[in-house]
């Protein structure tokens, strides 16, 4: 989808909702602060509802890895693979590498749901860098009556990079419609995403001194490793959720008394990489199974789920006891670059919430049952996922909340076949095993977290970029620490992660990582404008990073670079002029200092200081 195609597009929709805005005249006391979102992460996420940010606290970081993820490491100044080093859950066993693209990748679990949409919401947000760095998304949402509801989301990324063969052009698109009918007794919903992700791989730079020693080299002539290389992502997602309430039914939704709804939803998800290059490098590349003067590997993963299910879950009003159980089908593909293998389960699945006002506890399952063909290995069957989470008040003022997490799950997929032109392998695996007792605790605008993990058999992939499991037990403590402090027009963000791993080698992880946003807001023109410089700091210890795999997409373990420690400040200035909101970052100002051992993926270094702007305009309120 072109850059010419989404602005097309964005303007013909508006065109719709100004024709959606006569049926609204009613509510023109509303406005976009009054809209709702909430994440369908999981069966009672509706229960956790956001209002729209329209502040200038974090419009400056524009870029979803910083909004996202608390630390990362990442191979490409924009929109390319991305590590969280917050270790908070194992990688999707079901993936060819696009988990590490998920800041910017478009899903069901991470693109928002908007309700109490009484006026039409359009967004739109513009950065504009140097390097050609180019980022576009937006945002449009209606609802012209209590039975329809449709919108889009939208986003492109695009930069040509400091270092050669660092080109990215990233599209992403997401339409859905819901319509209920006039009782509520049956509502159907409907949504397509798309991803279509392209961005070259050079393998990092031949010699790291070429960087660090910047006063003799001049970044677009330090040699790389690839030429020539690239990685492909394309995604097609398609649901059709159904929901059918049980119950009385009168002449009108006031008049309705519904007990339960039962739902049938249904997706498609089809996704495939390729990567290709057109010049074979004999001294970047081990092997070569198929072709030694070009490479050209494709994978491919399907999948067809259906599940049936019945729930009491009532978002808006409060509920002592709500159930959510169901059966789900799924047909699963994998294309390993030579063969095809299918996949056939039957999930169960329930979750359960007890909510008792001001403490609540919700607790769920499920589990995979393989259905056996002869022409499939071992791969996903006895899957297990269970969890609980309590919250309750400690005091007046302090709350708490304690969760478990018990996951039984394979390897990732890719680690049991792969038929690529430079690795080959056919492996067995057992189960990973990970248990993790986890605590929150909020005061006074306080937050402290803390998880516990235990991984038995964990999977990894080694020096060579080998998969390996290891076969003892590691463990991971992960403590966060995060407070908002404001007075009058000055504020700060601050954020402090500790992580301990018991085996660096197996799982490495920064033992030390620090964030700080620091401002000071004050209006001018009698409120007309407000303004808000600050600045962001960034803070990692040192340690030994893992590397990247480009022909796997995926990172590994490595021992001979340590990278140095991190230590990163951008400058911002923020502004807010009706309902547009406008910032100006320097960033990196640190690396005027003349250090130039920005890192955070050995060989693969970050953007020096550069100057990036960006817009984000509500067009309708």
């Amino acid at each position: 989808m072109s850059l010419k195609s989404i602005f097309v597009s964005f303007f013909v929709l508006n065109i719709l909702f100004l024709a959606a805005q006569d049926s609204l005249r009613n509510h023109a006391h509303f406005d976009s602060t009054h809209i709702r979102y909430y994440l369908p992460k999981g069966a009672f996420s509706q229960r956790d509802t956001l209002a729209l940010d329209t502040t200038l606290f974090q419009t400056q970081r524009y870029d979803p890895r910083t909004k996202e993820l608390d630390i990362s490491a990442t191979t490409i100044t924009l929109g390319g693979p991305v590590r969280n080093l917050y270790f908070k859950e194992m990688n999707s066993s079901l993936q060819l590498g696009e988990s590490y693209l998920q800041p910017y990748f478009y899903t069901n679990a991470a693109l928002p749901r908007y309700s109490n949409v009484k006026v039409p919401y359009s967004e739109i947000f513009y950065t504009i860098g140097p390097q050609a760095e180019n980022a576009l998304n937006g945002v449009l949402a209606a609802q012209p009556n209590s039975q329809l509801y449709y919108g889009t989301d939208f986003a492109v990324q695009s930069t040509v990079g400091l270092f050669y063969n660092q080109r990215v052009v990233n599209s992403h698109f997401r339409g859905i419609a819901q319509y209920n009918t006039l009782n509520n007794r049956y509502s159907v919903e409907f949504q397509y995403i798309y991803n279509k992700m392209k961005f070259g791989e050079n393998g990092g730079i031949t010699y790291d001194t070429y960087y660090t020693d910047s006063t003799k080299f001049t970044r677009g002539i330090i040699p790389v490793n690839l030429n020539s290389a690239h990685n492909q992502v394309r995604s097609h997602y398609i649901s059709l959720n159904q929901y059918y309430n049980l119950g009385y039914r009168g002449n009108d939704s006031t008049q309705s008394r519904y007990w339960a709804k039962a739902y049938l939803k249904t997706q498609v998800h089809r996704r495939n990489r390729i990567y290709f290059d057109e010049n074979w490098n004999d001294s970047y590349y081990q092997n070569a199974f198929k072709d030694t003067v070009r490479s050209y590997d494709s994978l491919f993963i399907g999948e067809f789920i259906t599940d049936f299910g019945f729930t009491n879950f009532e978002p808006k009003k409060h509920q002592y006891i709500v159930l959510d159980f169901g059966l789900a089908y799924r047909y699963q593909s994998y294309y390993e670059g030579v063969e095809t293998y299918f996949f056939n389960y039957l999930q169960p699945h329930a979750d359960m919430l007890i909510d008792f006002y001001k403490v609540n506890l919700e607790a769920g399952f499920k589990y995979m049952i393989k259905v056996e063909n002869q022409q499939t290995f071992n791969w996903g069957a006895n899957d297990f996922n269970l969890y609980g989470k309590l919250n309750f008040p400690l005091s007046k003022q302090i709350k708490w909340t304690l969760g478990m997490k018990m996951d039984l799950v394979s390897p990732e997929i890719m680690a049991y076949r792969l038929s690529t032109n430079h690795f080959m392998w056919q492996n067995s695996y057992d189960k990973q095993k990970h248990l993790e007792f986890n605590a929150t605790a909020f005061f006074k605008g306080y937050q402290l977290e803390g998880a516990l993990h235990t991984l038995n058999d964990y999977q990894y992939f080694d020096s060579i970029s080998m998969p390996q499991q290891y076969s003892g037990s590691l463990a991971v403590l992960a403590v966060q620490f995060k407070k908002r402090f404001k007075f009058k027009g000055f504020g700060t963000d601050l954020m402090g992660l500790y992580q301990q791993s018991s085996n660096l080698s197996v799982l490495p992880l920064p033992k030390w990582t620090a964030k700080a946003n620091i401002y000071f807001s004050f209006p001018l023109f009698k409120g007309a404008l407000i303004v808000h410089p600050g600045f962001d700091v960034t803070l990692m210890q040192a340690y030994y990073a893992a590397a990247y795999n480009p022909v796997l997409m995926n990172f590994y373990n490595q021992n001979t670079t340590q990278l140095d420690r991190q230590f990163w400040v951008d400058f911002y200035i923020n502004f807010k002029i009706k309902r547009a909101r406008v910032f100006v970052k320097y960033q990196n100002l640190a690396s005027l200092l003349g250090d130039y051992n920005y890192f955070t993926v050995p060989h693969y270094p970050m953007q020096d200081a550069v100057f990036k702007i960006g817009v984000s305009w509500k067009f309708f309120d």
